[in-house]
């Protein structure tokens, strides 16, 4: 008797099995610490492909052997540090920082001198402070922090020079600050580099910046006067023992043996460049080993050893491509070594299945007839629903390539069954699978319904599945069946596999659904879109969402600054960002859409008037007087019962808001939107007219609209690379200035832009170059961080 195949069920639950037992043993190894060998080997050859060279804003000023040759003792007096910064700071050094000890006394005078040198500069020099056991013989020894004198401190920054080395004795990581009890001392890079105070997060430190590539000069060189001025002026320096004899000497994963003040420089290099490395949380380190897992999970299924070698080989060059790609496009350290040991587990497993697998063919051969009665639909004898799932299954898992799943209906198929029978009608249905499959090779077909076949098309790439698409359309709709001829007319209803979490069932579904639309619109052929054939209960569902998140302050406004020509934030406009419970973030386009579509969008509008507001009033009451920009839906732009909300509500503050209207939202309805801007101007409002460039942009409305702001849509703003790009915005501005409107530019994130833009006339920058948008907290602290120092302004 054949022994019975496992269910799939079963087969699933063996692979996934499989797949968390692989992932247990990886994550228990990788826990154990044992893959740190290899993964500080691969992150030290990730180190020699990405290098970059320094940002120039640092000079160190190395105490080197010629200065303590010269110098003929140590520790020195006092005065030759006072002679040296009093010389920085006359060629115009912005900060400097020492990483010299200063917590022991010299001479009273020589103190006092040096004190009064940083006393011309209260705080722009560095003094260091470091952390040690009071008795290092002594184990649990209490820990003690040594700081500068009281005398040279009043006036300067303290910043601590602690470093911390792994278990082999390198330095891989670098913290931000170290805090105890109430107290913080941030460190000695992250002050240096302007990072928020009170952050004692650790990163690692980027070794693939060149240590050669950062500017040196010789302490003695600097004591004596005897250098450029121009190599500090407007630059941070920092001075530190570099002399072998000193011993301030710190063992690095990349470039060996460094002095301490490098490794410090090299950290100050990594934040002001924002290339302060970080590892992914475990759980994506987690995740990705899951993905890694599950994409070579081994299974029972027949397995082409050569399909297995070049998936396997996929992966490897991904999992040993992918962490330089992003390492070298952002501040982030992907593990290799787990993804490594997943691989060869997955590799040792898929290869003991296939053997097994090989063994049970002779069994599966035998069954091979009851699965073609499972398969198929007993009258026509096609492939059928199920069969035509799991084609759409298979082909989603192949090479990459562009898939469609279509529905093909015969037109007014019950009417041609009536004249011609049952037998006759089942003979045109597969006179016409043939003729599919003839014209579109190597696709795979099946019975879905009455008249209806569902075809599974895959191809290279979409432009050669729509040709496949259009000879589809294209047949010839006359057949010979039994000598007679007889017309079946086609309609094709097609669903793309767009999305990959979308399930087969759901792409099959959306062909159909696709068929019954083109049927209605009399179409021989029509496309699924989302857009076009929306999900009602997931719109109903975020919507109740929505005004539950409301209640639950789950919507939350970020603000993007927006900056004057001369480098001042002067605006914010107000987006929103919801994060939702279950979903995660959701995306502003999807719930605003929702809300425009389900009519929401005026509560949702109204809640975000009140919340600026009350947001404007906290930044005014920290000292920064911005206006907000609210964006304004055109579905409401137009509402007398919005209108009143916004005319009572904003009262005697309109000074303090600017409401955003999209032109295309004008031109949709232009007199109930100039009635309203009307409205809000008379009540003070200022009004801005937004992506502008995107609509038909009619000048007429621009000058009835009597607007306070010109917005530049993305595509218009940084479309600066040729003369006629430069000539259509340079128009556009003085068009906007001479109606008295300012001009934004929104989308600018390129430094070369910006200067094209202000050089052109533009008013306002808005962009990734400026900011991202913030949270109300975040952008205090960014607006604090670019207001001037009141110690550097009185010192001016």
């Amino acid at each position: 008797m054949t022994p019975p195949t496992a269910p799939l069920g079963v087969s699933l639950t063996r692979c996934m099995a499989t797949v968390a037992v692989i992932v247990a043993i990886v994550a228990a190894i990788t826990a154990s610490g044992a893959l740190r060998p290899v993964e500080d080997a691969l992150a030290s050859q990730r180190f020699a492909l990405i290098q970059r060279s320094a940002s120039q804003d640092l000079v160190l000023v190395e105490i080197d052997a010629n200065s303590l040759s010269v110098a003929d003792v140590w520790p020195w007096d006092r005065d030759r540090y006072a002679q040296a910064l009093d010389n920085l700071s006359a060629a115009g050094a912005e900060l400097v920082g020492f990483d010299v000890d200063f917590s022991a006394r010299s001479t009273l005078t020589m103190d006092r001198a040096f004190a009064e040198v940083i006393a011309k500069t209260p705080g722009a020099v560095v003094l260091p402070t470091f952390v040690q056991p009071a008795q290092r013989s002594t184990a649990g020894a209490p820990m003690v922090e040594n700081t500068p004198l009281a005398a040279l401190s009043d006036e300067a920054l303290l910043a601590s020079v602690n470093v911390v080395a792994d278990s082999d004795g390198r330095v891989r990581r670098y913290l931000r600050g170290f805090a105890a009890e109430d107290a913080f001392r941030p460190s000695m890079a992250a002050l240096m580099a302007g990072e928020p105070y009170g952050r004692t997060t650790a990163f690692s430190i980027d070794y693939g910046i060149q240590p050669g590539s950062i500017p040196t000069l010789s302490f003695q060189d600097v004591y004596e006067n005897r250098f450029d001025p121009a190599l500090v002026r407007g630059r941070k320096v920092l001075i530190g023992a570099t002399a072998l004899e000193l011993g301030d000497n710190l063992a690095t994963p990349r470039h060996g043996i460094l002095p301490g003040v490098f490794v410090h420089a090299l950290a100050y290099e990594s934040l002001a460049q924002g290339r302060a490395l970080h590892a992914p949380h475990p759980l994506v380190i987690l995740v990705l080993i899951i993905a890694v897992a599950f994409a070579l999970r081994p299974t029972r299924r027949t397995i082409a050893l050569e399909g297995l070698a070049r998936r396997h080989l996929l992966v490897l060059v991904l999992t040993l491509g992918a962490p330089v790609v992003v390492q070298a496009l952002a501040p982030v350290i992907l593990p290799v070594s787990p993804l490594l040991l997943t691989q060869l587990l997955c590799l040792a497993v898929a290869i003991q299945l296939e053997l097994r697998r090989r063994g049970e063919d002779i069994v599966r051969a035998r069954e091979a007839g009851l699965l073609h009665l499972a398969m198929h639909e007993p009258e026509t004898e096609l492939p059928n629903r199920r069969a035509l799932l799991d084609e759409i299954a298979r082909a989603r898992r192949g090479d990459a390539g562009a898939v469609a799943v279509v529905a093909i209906g015969v037109d007014r198929y019950a009417q041609m069954r009536a004249a011609i029978g049952y037998g006759m009608a089942n003979d045109v249905v597969r006179a016409v699978a043939a003729r599919l499959l003839r014209t579109c090779h190597a696709s795979r077909l099946g019975y879905l319904s009455t008249g209806v076949l569902g075809l599974v098309v895959r191809r290279g790439d979409v432009a050669a599945l729509e040709t496949e698409l259009a000879r589809l359309e294209a047949l010839d709709p006359a057949y010979q069946v039994d000598g007679a001829l007889v017309d079946a007319f086609l309609r094709l209803g097609v669903a793309y596999d767009w999305n990959p979490s979308e399930t087969d069932e759901r792409l099959l579904e959306q062909a159909t659904i696709a068929l019954d639309e083109a049927r209605r619109q009399t179409r021989r052929r029509l496309m699924f879109q989302p857009a076009a054939f929306p999900d009602p209960t997931l719109n109903l569902s975020l919507m109740s969402d929505l005004r539950q998140g409301l209640e639950e302050g789950q919507i939350a406004l970020h603000y993007q600054p927006k900056r004057a020509a001369d480098g001042a934030i002067v605006g914010v406009e107000a987006l929103m960002r919801w994060t939702h419970p279950t979903r995660g973030a959701i995306r502003p386009d999807i719930f605003i859409l929702a809300a425009e579509e389900t009519g929401s969008i005026r509560e949702l509008t109204e809640w975000t008037l009140t919340q600026a507001l009350a947001d404007s009033a906290a930044l005014r009451q920290a000292g920064h007087d911005l206006t907000v920009s609210v964006n304004v839906s055109g579905r409401v732009l137009g509402d007398l019962a919005f209108r009143d909300f916004v005319l009572h509500t904003v009262g005697a503050r309109a000074h303090e808001l600017c409401l955003e209207v999209t032109e295309t939202a004008v031109i949709e309805s232009p007199q109930a939107a100039i009635a309203a801007v009307t409205a809000f101007r008379q009540a003070g409002l200022a009004i801005s007219i937004d992506d502008y460039g995107v609509g038909l942009s009619s000048l007429s409305y621009l000058k009835t609209l009597e607007a306070d702001e010109l917005k530049l849509d993305r595509s218009i703003a940084t479309a600066v690379s040729t003369e006629r790009d430069r000539l259509i915005l340079r128009s556009t501005i003085e068009l906007a200035h001479s109606l008295n409107m300012k001009v934004v530019a929104e989308g600018v994130e390129d430094a070369a832009v910006e200067a094209v833009l202000l050089g052109l006339g533009c008013d306002l920058i808005q962009g990734y170059l400026v900011a991202r948008a913030l949270p109300l907290a975040d952008l205090k602290t960014v607006l604090a961080a670019t207001a001037p120092s009141p110690a550097l302004a009185a010192a001016s």
